[in-house]
């Protein structure tokens, strides 16, 4: 039987091992990695800082933009809202009040609307740890709802920001919030609900139904999780950023000249062989997640190198110089508050997501 696995085909594989584990996770948080087991909506853990996260909500410029149209608007299917681990289904013996289903992430991931229609509500005053009234009865933190019609609403709740507007018309797999911890949570995730005639249903199972595998199935947005694959053959500034990468993992020797070519097929090659992924060249959404490296304030090098090609490739206007500097940090925070992520300045998956 021939096993071969194709080009960068096992990050579907791989997504989907990583969505099934248990619900004691690593969350990807930009400063680092922090375990965490969580039963989501219970009061929230208070390590963290319920301040400096509401801040950072606020910060984002809440509603200040229209949410990114998707490559294939269909407005009447539906489509998975977020990437993530489901800790928490509909009303299980333990929590039989629970209306919706939990999808855990790092704070920051992308949620789009799982169908097209009308924006009806949305609320971003609340806060970590908020336990009052929230956009629905018995609802708490920030949240989303979209009335698709047919009697048929979802709600997106406990997310870090919004990035569409009441009344706004939103088609499916459109950008409308940002994962969160806010109101009655332990830690970022969104609780998803699917409401029929105003009575929440399973949202799993509807989805199962409509052909979507909740936290798993590629948007119809077409992110691919948030990294674009390179390949043989591609040139240009992320090729660069490929290639400074390359280079702060150890290659020293590669030339950063923005051109895919048999050199840099190779290097990437030899990289996934050292980190024991496939061995094919292509630098795809499992293969980025292993390149990328934090950057943060002080960094130099090639890593440094890296982060300020990937800003100026949206314009940033940045001295690559590697030197990781106040100058690169400011430009790093307004990049962030573009994109609807934390603006710290630093540089971690989420923000590299968004550069590539």
């Amino acid at each position: 039987m021939d096993t071969t696995v194709l080009p960068e085909q096992e990050a579907a594989a791989n997504l989907m091992s990583i969505q099934s584990a248990p619900a004691t996770r690593t969350y990807a948080h930009e400063r680092g990695l922090s375990t965490m087991t969580q039963e989501p909506d219970t009061p929230v853990n208070r390590s963290l800082s319920r301040r400096s996260l509401f801040v950072a909500a606020a910060a984002v410029g809440v509603g200040a933009a229209v949410g990114t149209v998707g490559t294939a608007s269909a407005s009447g299917a539906w489509s998975n809202p977020t990437y993530g681990t489901i800790t928490s289904g509909f009303k299980p013996p333990s929590r039989p009040t629970h209306s919706g289903t939990d999808v855990a992430n790092s704070q920051g991931t992308a949620i789009w609307t799982a169908k097209g229609g009308k924006v009806v509500g949305v609320r971003t005053n609340s806060y970590p740890g908020d336990t009052r009234p929230g956009l629905l009865p018995g609802r708490t933190g920030n949240a989303v709802l979209v009335d698709h019609g047919g009697g048929y609403r979802t709600y997106y709740g406990h997310i870090l920001s919004a990035g569409v507007t009441n009344g706004q018309t939103v088609t499916s797999g459109q950008y409308i919030a940002a994962m969160g911890t806010t109101g009655n949570s332990t830690g970022p995730h969104l609780h998803f609900e699917v409401l029929r005639n105003g009575t929440p249903i399973n949202p799993y199972t509807h989805m199962a139904n409509q052909g979507v595998t909740l936290g798993s199935s590629r948007p119809i947005s077409g992110t691919g999780g948030g990294w674009t694959t390179f390949k043989k053959g591609n040139t240009g500034a992320r090729v660069r950023v490929i290639q400074y990468l390359l280079k702060a993992h150890g290659n020293s020797s590669l030339v950063v000249d923005g051109d895919f070519g048999t050199v840099t097929h190779n290097a990437v090659r030899s990289f996934q062989t050292s980190k024991g992924l496939v061995a094919d060249g292509v630098v795809g959404p499992i293969s980025w997640a292993r390149l990328v490296l934090d950057v943060k304030s002080g960094a130099s090098g090639n890593k440094a190198l890296a982060a300020q090609t990937a800003l100026n490739h949206h314009g940033a206007g940045l001295l690559v110089d590697g030197d990781f500097g106040s100058v690169s940090v400011k430009a790093a925070k307004a990049f962030q508050k573009k994109k609807y992520l934390v603006q710290d300045g630093h540089i971690g998956v989420l923000t590299w997501q968004a550069f590539i």
